[in-house]
């Protein structure tokens, strides 16, 4: 584990999203000297920070430790505390399993799992009809592509209920791809719902749907507190309405 490496991912994962040393210490909690200690490479953060880390820099937790290498890239994996045979074990018990209610299993050990196989977990939780259970205990531990496989399988599934649950741990991308199609499905009350976890451009989307499509005026309504002027301008010039504010 390289340490210095570790601390220029940190570091360049910060600056990608604008944000300061101080930014993320008063996220997590710690001074801007304990930040500054970690992006110079002089220590790690504890581990108890790692999934508000990632989190907030929207990166998985096996991506810090690797220093932003994925196994696509031919990195070694780390060493882990799962080892093959153990980790057959646990994908015969999650197996035999029917829901996860039934399975006697502390889902703990994914922290210590490798990516493939936390690729292979994933699918098997996915298919139990109570999935759901294991989200906020796996989804930090989670990369980027991880993530995105759990949300195609919820948007797959229509369990659009589930979206606000895990809004925190989506990518801009991947709350696109979200937000998408449930506007082509018309679902407009989930999206209201989850229009604090949208940002700009994601509603600069409802915009251009609203204006574009049959969409009832008092749905549109509903929508108005969440756009900024500009937006309305041009919702209202879109529908052929007044230009002033609601």
């Amino acid at each position: 584990m390289d340490i210095e490496k570790i601390g220029k991912f940190l570091r360049k994962s910060r600056r990608r999203w604008g944000l300061t040393q101080g930014d993320v210490a008063e996220h997590l909690g710690v001074s801007p000297q304990a930040v500054s200690k970690w992006e110079r490479g002089e220590n790690l953060p504890d581990m108890a920070f790692l999934p508000d880390i990632s989190k907030l820099l929207e990166v998985g937790v096996d991506e810090i430790l690797n220093a932003g290498r994925g196994e696509e890239d031919g990195a070694e994996s780390l060493q882990r505390l799962v080892d093959a045979p153990l980790f057959e074990k646990i994908m015969a018990k999650i197996g035999l399993a029917k829901n996860l209610k039934e399975l006697a299993l502390d889902l703990d050990f994914f922290v210590y799992l490798g990516a493939r196989q936390k690729s292979d977990t994933i699918a098997a939780l996915l298919a139990m009809p109570d999935y759901h259970l294991a989200l906020d205990e796996i989804l930090p531990y989670c990369s980027q592509a991880q993530r995105g496989v759990i949300v195609s399988h919820i948007l797959e599934a229509k369990d659009y209920d589930l979206l606000e649950q895990i809004s925190s741990h989506m990518s801009n991308e991947a709350k696109a791809l979200a937000l998408e199609k449930l506007l082509a499905e018309g679902t407009y009350d989930i999206i209201e719902d989850n229009m604090p976890a949208f940002n700009r451009k994601h509603r600069d989307i409802i915009v251009q749907h609203f204006g574009a499509n049959a969409v009832d005026l008092e749905i549109i309504e509903n929508f108005i507190p969440f756009f900024d002027k500009n937006q309305r301008q041009a919702l209202a010039e879109s529908l052929g309405l007044n230009n002033k504010e609601e």
